[in-house]
């Protein structure tokens, strides 16, 4: 009887267990697309200008998401504030949008890789303007594969800067006109990269991993005002700066084109609060998230080790920086 009583009570247990972790299961995967469609007839009628305001500042604006995040914000008329490394791709750009859409578009070429001491440069350039939309999409990669003890320390100080420093910095000049005119939003690109520990990759996916938590933990912290904190967490999206991976199969099949991406992403503004940007990119992290986390880690120090650069040899896949 003693043995029947235990017995039923691990029964009991484990269907409580299973219960909770479908619960939690559907609560996180469920909440971008529900969401979605709760707020969609509630949003579509106001446009991004009235909700948030006139300006949206795009970082890391020269190329890949961010130039797709410019294009489709002055879609929606707001007018960008360019900002990136390379000058003359600014300017190009800068062009383009003037051309194409009725908005105005004002640029800054910096490199975020020089730290802190530029963001007085960057503060007093967008003093005057009254920012709506902040997208801190600036990024880099390491340039291969890469055990972290081989990782140059320049590298790993500009991986910091830019990862981290900027997205803090970028928030942290914003930030306080949102919330002075009482409205406005921080988007913040991250990666499904810092939702997984990822070998070889170690630098990278930790940066990301913070980016999430600062967004997550900022998002709360604004609930009780109109500024918002976007968290867009995509898998992988094909660029002109990621095409070398092309050459790697299944990368070629789960990647998403860099336009039909931003413009999915930027239409979940105002409807999602943390978001993969994308309806695969979603069904990809629902799969993830059914995989333990060791395993997942495995998989990939199998799948990335291959890439690894070897001494005196050049790597097989470069990921180039884009900031």
């Amino acid at each position: 009887m003693l043995e029947s009583v235990v017995s039923d009570s691990v029964v009991a247990v484990l269907a409580v267990l299973g219960i909770y972790a479908t619960l939690d299961y559907l609560i996180v995967n469920c909440r971008t697309p529900v969401g979605i469609l709760c707020n969609y007839f509630a949003t579509r009628r106001v446009s991004f200008p009235e909700r948030y305001g006139p300006w949206a500042v795009i970082t890391g604006s020269s190329d890949g998401i961010g130039k797709q995040y410019a294009f489709n914000l002055a879609a929606k008329g707001m007018n960008v504030m360019l900002i990136s490394r390379t000058e003359s791709k600014l300017v190009e750009i800068a062009k383009e949008i003037t051309t194409k859409y009725p908005v105005q578009v004002k640029w800054l070429a910096v490199d975020f890789s020089e730290g802190f001491k530029l963001y007085d440069k960057i503060e007093v350039a967008l003093a005057g303007l009254d920012i709506g939309i902040l997208v801190n999409n600036v990024g880099m990669a390491h340039e291969h594969p890469l055990e972290f003890e081989k990782i140059c320390l320049r590298e790993l100080e500009h991986i910091i800067q830019v990862n981290m420093g900027a997205t803090v910095m970028m928030t942290r000049i914003v930030l306080p006109e949102m919330k002075r005119h009482d409205r406005g939003l921080v988007v913040n690109v991250s990666s499904s990269a810092g939702l997984n520990h990822l070998p070889y990759l170690s630098m990278y996916a930790a940066t990301k991993a913070f980016l999430n938590s600062f967004s997550r933990a900022l998002k709360e912290e604004l609930f009780f005002t109109n500024v918002h904190c976007q968290l867009v967490i995509p898998m992988f999206v094909l660029t002109n700066i990621n095409a070398e991976w092309e050459t790697v199969w299944w990368w070629a099949m789960i990647a998403t084109n860099v336009e039909k991406f931003t413009r999915s992403a930027v239409g979940t503004i105002g409807r999602s609060g943390v978001t993969a940007g994308y309806w695969a990119h979603e069904i990809q992290i629902a799969l993830i998230r059914l995989m333990p986390g060791w395993l997942f880690s495995k998989m990939f120090y199998c799948i990335a080790r291959p890439f690894k650069k070897q001494p005196d040899e050049k790597p097989v896949i470069k990921i180039n920086n884009n900031y």
